[in-house]
């Protein structure tokens, strides 16, 4: 248990995108914290099974709530818990691969309602509460991605870069008001997404970090900085796409990324 981390966040964290990735390497860390927590993702026996893990393990108290958050009937399910959550974890997300053109409308409108609107009014709801008891916390998970030009994965790119954004200019506003706001920005990480989305990156001399190294760093950043960011080489591009012409980066990217697809999806 860290008693200071529980002080200054409370008894209760929510925790989207709980039960997979880098979302339940995050519950699992907050719990071992002494926190309470809410499990939020879809498959309600995976949320069933990981809270019960959880309060046995770590003595905690659990509850899990089974929703869709690319629908406001799903985001409304998890708003009525309350504002009393001291610790807001968004780590929900999906991925559109592929040739722009090819790929789904359906597909990419439902990764901008779970990457970005979700995000936005999960954010807004509980960090009422947050602020008027000028105390609380805010993670947002977004991605290297977010910091530079990606093809093949364009709108998912601009949904991490709008969250990197919101997240900055919260942590500008919220910070003054008692509420830590703070962005994990990963790379490339051994998640059932990656593992699931039709992407050689052994092809790249991109490599897979492990979840649990992730959220730890992403942990250690909340209240210490705004931006957090796994792996010194996923450092070093993300300082780099800052000082290089888009135009580059896009091109780049574009090779490396081609040789990775499949070829049906260029």
């Amino acid at each position: 248990m860290d008693i200071n981390f529980k002080k200054k966040y409370g008894n209760w964290a929510l925790v989207t995108g709980a039960t997979s990735g880098i979302g339940a390497e995050l519950t699992s860390q907050i719990a071992a914290k002494g926190l309470n927590i809410i499990l939020v993702a879809r498959k309600e026996k995976e949320l069933k099974e990981y809270a019960d893990a959880l309060s046995t393990r770590y003595g905690i108290e659990t509850k899990y709530i089974s929703a869709d958050l690319a629908t406001t009937e799903g985001v409304e399910l998890v708003k009525k818990v309350g504002e009393d959550i001291g610790l807001l974890v968004i780590a929900a997300g999906v991925e559109v691969n592929g040739a722009f053109e090819k790929t789904s409308i359906e597909k990419e409108l439902k990764l901008i309602y779970i990457n970005v609107v979700s995000t936005l009014q999960l954010a807004h709801y509980f960090s009422k509460g947050m602020v008027e008891r000028k105390k609380g916390g805010i993670l947002m998970v977004a991605s290297l991605s977010g910091h530079m030009p990606n093809p093949y994965f364009s709108n998912y790119a601009g949904s991490k870069a709008y969250v990197l954004n919101f997240g900055a200019s919260l942590y500008g506003e919220l910070k003054p008001k008692g509420v830590d706001v703070s962005v994990l920005s990963p790379g490339l990480t051994k998640t059932p997404m990656i593992a699931d989305n039709g992407v050689d990156w052994s092809k790249t001399p991109m490599t897979a970090m492990e979840p649990s190294v992730v959220a730890e760093v992403g942990l250690n950043g909340l209240g210490k900085r705004f931006l957090s960011i796994p792996g010194g080489k996923n450092k070093v591009m993300a300082a780099m796409a800052k000082h290089s012409p888009f135009e580059m980066q896009a091109k780049m990217n574009e090779k490396m990324i081609k040789k990775a697809l499949v070829h049906s999806k260029i």
